[in-house]
């Protein structure tokens, strides 16, 4: 006998337990019916049911939530021919709602006797990569203010400057704050709404384009979650899909990511709980290249130095050190020397300390090459970038310094862009 769970609307609900109770003869039964998802995901975890019959138009179904559920069950999802367009959520076996009982039973035995469900799930969920897949590359650095947000947005326009199609995503779960340093006034945070779409099956590159405004020729910003209450909304396998569609557009991503590197399951005893710091982990995994920002400070290389052993646990293949705020009394080969005796890397990068540049820039809502272009520290960043993101065939002859004589371009802050945008 073959137990069923079944969440499904009124009238798809009563007839589908009426239809099974009517034969007893048939080899399967409604052992549960739900109400909502969180009951029907309780359920099976608690091993209840050989399969789910669960309509796609539920609240909150996800592919996450789907993934859940196969680890304890076949799924198989009800769709209304109203809906006959919407998203499968990667599940092979869809039916439509009013379909016999019989065709129902025979999908639902198959399901179960197959047992290829959760295999050709994983297959669907993975996209394949483009042929020439962009880079991601992960800004992270230890807990406090070394300036991760500061040098991840100014990297990333030095590699837009060079020419180089880059989009700049703000993953930081605990401090998210890229829009307000780069003046974009955004009205939903993006990166829950690719996170959304992606698990809802409909995160095609037309509703990725509609999720990056453009902050500059060739860059764009994919913001975060605006609050971090809301660190919740996204999930890893969310964010993997995030990462995977971004590589696709074929340009330099670049992620700001917060500094906590625990995994979630060693801070609560409920693994099926939200992971805080899927965000980074997700990122940290995936990433091509991981950029370290640590300050110029005792306590800060210490961090660094107890979290390389982490980052080596996530896979970490290339790692740079980018240490700022860089001034006296510590001269720069001591620094470099008390990083590179203790831990391997692949570049070591001094940035000085130049306060009265960033705050210039954090006032106006610009980017150094907008409020400084002529500062020693936006000169270190745009080096960073000419010697880590940019490609050498598109490093020539773009975003260099101005001609001699020439007056620096003036500082547009947010006020510019929208007044730009507008008359637009």
């Amino acid at each position: 006998m073959i137990d069923i769970v079944l969440c499904a609307s009124g009238s798809d609900e009563v007839r589908i337990v009426h239809d099974l109770a009517m034969d007893r003869s048939r080899p399967a039964r409604v052992v549960r019916r739900c109400a909502d998802l969180t009951e029907t995901l309780a359920v099976v975890s608690a091993g209840i049911g050989d399969v789910v019959l669960v309509d796609l138009s539920v609240r909150g179904l996800s592919r996450d939530a789907v993934a859940t559920m196969l680890r304890g069950a076949a799924v198989i999802g009800l769709r209304s021919r109203e809906e006959s367009e919407a998203t499968t959520v990667g599940l092979r076996h869809v039916l439509s709602s009013d379909a016999p009982i019989d065709e129902i039973l025979a999908t639902v035995t198959a399901a179960v006797s197959g047992g290829e469900e959760h295999e050709d799930w994983v297959q669907e969920a993975a996209a394949e990569p483009a042929q020439e897949a962009g880079r991601l590359v992960a800004v992270w650095g230890p807990t406090g203010a070394p300036g991760r947000s500061t040098i991840a947005a100014n990297l990333a326009a030095e590699t837009a400057l060079a020419g180089h199609g880059t989009v700049l995503v703000d993953a930081d779960t605990y401090g998210p704050s890229l829009s307000q340093l780069l003046g974009v006034l955004d009205e939903a945070p993006g990166l829950v709404a690719a996170a959304r779409a992606h698990d809802r099956d409909t995160l095609t590159e037309e509703t990725l384009d509609a999720l990056l405004p453009v902050v500059q020729p060739h860059l764009r910003l994919l913001s975060g979650i605006g609050v971090p209450g809301r660190w919740a909304e996204l999930r890893r396998g969310a964010m993997d899909g995030v990462w995977n569609a971004l590589r696709r557009r074929g340009e330099t991503v670049i992620a700001d990511i917060g500094p906590v590197l625990e995994e979630d399951e060693e801070l609560s005893y409920d693994t099926a709980a939200p992971q805080r710091n899927s965000a980074a982990l997700s990122t940290l995994e995936a990433a091509d290249a991981v950029i370290a920002v640590v300050g110029a400070d005792p306590v800060s290389i210490t961090r660094l130095l107890r979290d390389h052993g982490r980052l080596e646990e996530l896979g970490v293949q290339e790692l740079h050190v980018i240490v700022n705020r860089v001034g006296a009394p510590v001269p720069g080969d001591r620094l470099r020397d008390l990083i590179a005796s203790r831990m391997q890397v692949d570049s070591l990068h001094l940035l000085p300390d130049d306060p009265i540049a960033c705050r210039t820039a954090v006032w106006d809502g610009a980017l150094l090459s907008e409020a400084a272009p002529r500062s020693p520290l936006r000169r270190g960043l745009r080096d960073i970038a000419a010697s880590m993101l940019v490609p050498a065939a598109e490093e020539d002859g773009a975003g260099g310094e101005p001609e001699a004589g020439a007056s620096p371009a003036p500082a547009r802050g947010w006020r510019e862009r929208v007044l730009e945008r507008a008359r637009r």
